[in-house]
């Protein structure tokens, strides 16, 4: 028998691929900020307009302390409406600016928020960092957040292609040595090259994305020999247009291939598909089976 959307919504699942304070549904948002006048496109112009889209509208409505701390209540509320149990989602240290520059007013948030949630979810926040912020400013706020004992993981993002990341090879080795998971965003706009570049230089637990992996058996086999998991988001890649549709993403190649893969939001309301949408969408298009979707969902626990 075909399983409905509800069938999808009301299994048990984990996002582990989650950008906090962009992380709330679109609806839950316009009832917290309802003269917003923001009209969310379907598709943006790359990584470019996907930021210029930001900067240039959503980021009127966040605007101090207050609107930080709204964004991140949305966001873990969006994720217990679409019974996401275990949430992996990382919080840009940057956002110290709303609050007087003080990275540790951000941890205390996060820390009250994690608490005030912990019935209903298990989160597991991880360090945000963006390649762009000043390297000192990297090691000063990383070593903050390790030190205040609420980080999971760290996940660093930002621009792929053509970045030197030797820079950021001691705050990894760090991180494993506090037992923190480490991520990195790669593969999604840039090579195989750059994937395996970044494997071999900062050995990461997982890749955000890593979907590039697929046009090299090399790349594929080197994910394979260091069991990293590749953390997929089939409408993010969509609407940013590194993949036509969802006939066409390679996700159902790198599971074929043995590759661990998930399905995560990234940004849910840039993106405006949940967990249970991604499920649906991947069986209802015949790219998984259930058995194979089981696995998937277990494989972000």
């Amino acid at each position: 028998m075909d399983k409905t959307h509800a069938y999808f919504h009301e299994l048990k699942k984990a996002d582990v691929h989650n950008h906090f304070h962009l992380g709330g549904s679109q609806k839950r948002f316009l009832e917290k900020y309802p003269n917003s006048d923001i009209i969310f496109p379907d598709k943006y112009d790359g990584l470019v307009g996907m930021i210029d889209f930001i900067y240039g509208h959503l980021n009127k409505s966040m605007l101090t302390s207050e609107d930080v701390i709204n964004f991140m209540e949305i966001s873990i509320e969006s994720s217990i409406d679409d019974n996401i149990t275990l949430l992996e989602a990382s919080v840009d240290v940057n956002l110290a600016r709303f609050f007087n520059n003080s990275l540790d007013e951000v941890i205390q948030q996060v820390k009250r928020i994690k608490e005030k949630y912990k019935a209903k979810i298990d989160f597991r926040p991880d360090i945000g960092i963006n390649k762009d912020l000043p390297i000192d400013k990297v090691y000063e706020y990383g070593e903050q957040c390790i030190n205040s004992g609420i980080f999971n993981g760290i996940d660093l993002y930002g621009k792929e292609a053509d970045q030197n990341l030797v820079p950021f090879q001691e705050l990894f080795k760090t991180a494993k040595r506090n037992n923190i998971k480490t991520k990195v965003h790669i593969g999604e706009f840039s090579d195989c090259k750059s994937i395996e570049e970044t494997i071999l230089m900062l050995n990461p637990d997982e890749l955000q994305h890593g979907i590039n992996a697929i046009n090299s058996q090399k790349t594929m086999d080197l994910i394979l020999e260091r069991d990293i998991r590749l953390n997929i988001c089939p409408q993010s890649n969509i609407s940013l247009g590194t993949v036509k549709n969802i006939k066409a993403h390679p996700i159902k190649k790198l599971f074929d291939n043995g590759i661990k893969v998930t399905v995560n939001t990234d940004d849910l309301i840039l993106f405006n598909a949940t967990i249970s949408d991604e499920f649906y969408n991947l069986y209802s298009n015949s790219i998984f089976s259930l058995n194979e979707l089981e696995i998937i969902r277990n494989n972000a626990f």
